[in-house]
């Protein structure tokens, strides 16, 4: 993972000017920094980060 890109491990998304911070990790939206715990998907278009992982 570069410094640049989502924390979440199936998610190559860049990181926006409003990331995520949690437990020092820097995530592109809500649903990444959850792990997806829900199943809720990622806010980038077309990026399907969220079936590959398991909450």
């Amino acid at each position: 993972m570069k410094a640049d890109t989502c924390a979440c491990p199936n998610c190559s998304c860049k990181l926006g000017e409003h990331s995520i911070v949690r437990h020092g990790k820097h995530y592109c939206c809500e649903g990444c920094a959850k792990h997806h715990e829900h199943g809720e998907a990622c806010t980038t278009a077309g990026c399907q980060c969220a079936k590959g992982t398991h909450g």
